[in-house]
């Protein structure tokens, strides 16, 4: 499907402004006044100086979010008894990070702390009533969830019964009502005042650490919090939160201890057992480090991987590195064999506003991965079920006009349960009622979508001549990362654009060399072999681009590297 140039167009009395108060060229300008209105976070030349430069001063105060006093004071209180505590976390990325944070700082403080992270297959998502039988079994007198929690009020309650306080940290949507636990700590609940609401899991068990540490400073001499963001880094780019405001101070802090000597074994074993020997970006790491962390939930035991993130036993890292590489292997097989099952479903159906698929021969942890795949392939909403007997266990992926969790929501009578944000969510349900579900899904979607909204957009930050591309240019959007969700790297448009050569090369990229007036480019569009197809010859074009630095036998060259060319004038 072909996608809708938007090309932004804002107020150039403000860029003029921002540029001169901010220091930065015009064009820059434009792309952050334009990432501000989007995200509201840039509206005049300070917050532009606190972007570009975040630090961890402008970390907002961790007892701003609802219940955190009475989350310190519980813990506190576990530490002048010596409670044993039990932290239970999920099986994802996200999950086994915060897990992992609160269960080093926790034990630096000297408590007694066991985890549990659940099984996908045989506990599914949420506090499990395993995990609450388990600090029951080893006397723990106080549970404290990771990246979970928000709607698990039957396993609360259960643990209550058995005389074990909770807290929960979580990030995801409530319910109607919130959990009867000790403290609820999550951005999303509608009472909130913290100024940052998208928080990952990892974000919000770090605030928690923070809140700790600000309380009980002398059990906190040992721990410093700014050690934890290696950890916080990989969990927020993992569960593909909106890289701004405390997102993108963690990331960026983050991202300096996981590229120094000096970061902790089992990031060292697992990058070696990635044969990874490159400077890690928030790119990189979501198609090298992330996948593995995330193949041991999808196929077997999460847990070890909170091992891996705890142990300095370089040995024993190396064996769980060596173990997750594999699994991630296997992930990919079983991903493919999902992927062509569901698209041959697909070409079988009629098309529809949402996709709703179903197969008992469907692994359960790779319909999420496959889930994405569709909705980037087909641009629509997208829900996946494995089957087990009478019960699916399902995975939904969306798109960024369509509120997944909202919908999912429309249809809990349903279900048997559900829980997610506005791009994600799982969910279960009998198999009988699946057939309602594809037609209710589909007539919220129907409603909410029109033809246009389904089209997929590439959207434009800013109109540029080519003699605008510079390496001063290049090195000053660098100020702009890390990037990612909601703070993707800026993609700029020109037009009347003149080929002065084009071939295909490697796996189907398109070399070009490109004129406009007086300046001449290079340019490689990646898996854009057929693109020249629509192009007539000696036809202008239009371009769409990320300007780049080409390094190739110690030289260092200006290239673009395209994101899609449409014939001129359109």
């Amino acid at each position: 499907m072909d996608r809708q140039w938007l090309i932004n167009r804002t107020n150039p009395e403000f860029i003029q402004y921002l540029s001169k108060e901010a220091s930065v060229s015009p064009i820059l300008a434009q792309v952050l006044v334009n990432r501000g209105i989007k995200n509201r976070g840039i509206k005049d030349a300070e917050s532009a100086k606190k972007f570009l430069s975040p630090l961890l001063e402008y970390l907002h105060d961790p007892f701003l979010l609802n219940d955190m006093e009475q989350a310190v004071q519980r813990v506190a209180n576990a530490v002048n008894h010596n409670e044993t505590v039990l932290v239970h976390g999920d099986y994802d990325a996200d999950g086994v990070t915060s897990a992992a944070i609160l269960v080093y700082s926790l034990r630096m403080m000297g408590l007694k702390v066991l985890y549990h992270i659940p099984n996908r297959i045989t506990e599914g998502y949420g506090v499990s009533m395993k995990g609450v039988e388990k600090a029951a079994d080893n006397g723990a007198g106080l549970i404290i969830t990771a990246d979970c929690g928000i709607t698990s009020h039957e396993q609360i309650d259960a643990a209550s019964a058995r005389g074990i306080d909770v807290i929960v940290t979580d990030h995801h949507q409530p319910s109607e009502s919130l959990p009867d636990a000790v403290a609820v700590i999550d951005p999303h609940r509608k009472d909130s005042i913290y100024p940052f609401q998208y928080l990952a899991g990892v974000g919000v068990a770090f605030k928690l650490v923070q809140a700790l540490c600000r309380t009980l400073k002398d059990r906190c001499q040992h721990l410093r919090t700014e050690e934890l963001l290696d950890l916080v880094a990989l969990g927020t780019i993992a569960d593909s939160v909106p890289l701004v405001d405390e997102n993108r101070i963690f990331v960026t802090y983050g991202l300096k201890q996981l590229n120094s000597d000096t970061c902790r074994t089992g990031i060292r074993e697992l990058k070696d057992s990635a044969a990874l020997d490159r400077a890690f970006r928030s790119e990189l790491l979501s198609y090298t480090l992330i996948p593995r962390i995330n193949a041991a939930g999808r196929l077997h035991d999460a847990g070890e991987v909170v091992e891996l993130f705890l142990t300095e036993d370089r040995a024993k890292a190396k064996g769980i590195a060596g173990l997750l590489n594999e699994q991630n292997r296997k992930r990919k097989g079983i991903e493919t064999t999902v992927f062509n099952s569901a698209l041959k479903m697909i070409e079988a159906e009629e098309p529809e506003h949402a996709i709703v698929l179903h197969s008992p021969e469907w692994h359960p942890g790779v319909i999420g991965i496959v889930a994405s795949r569709l909705v980037d392939m087909f641009h629509k909403p997208v829900f996946l079920f494995s089957v087990t007997d009478s019960v699916a266990k399902g995975s939904s992926r969306g798109i960024p006009s369509f509120h997944l969790f909202n919908a999912i929501k429309e249809c809990s009578h349903m279900l048997l349960g559900y829980g997610g944000h506005k791009q994600a969510a799982g969910l279960k349900i009998e198999v009988a009622q699946l057939p309602a579900f594809k037609e209710r899904i589909n007539s919220i979607a129907e409603k909410y979508l029109s033809d246009e909204a389904g089209r997929p957009t590439l959207e434009i930050d800013a109109a540029v001549r080519l003699r605008d591309i510079n390496f001063t240019l290049i090195k000053e959007i660098s100020l702009m990362e890390p990037f990612g969700e909601s703070n993707r790297e800026p993609v700029f448009g020109a037009k009347d654009i003149h080929i002065l050569n084009h071939r295909v090369v490697g796996n189907n990229h398109l070399k070009m060399q490109l004129r406009q007036e007086r300046t001449h480019m290079d340019t490689i569009g990646f898996s854009m072999g057929k693109s020249m197809e629509r192009i007539g010859p000696d036809e202008a074009l239009d371009i769409a681009f990320v300007p780049a630095v080409n390094e190739w036998n110690g030289m260092r060259n200006l290239q673009l590297n395209l994101k899609a060319i449409r014939p001129g004038a359109q």
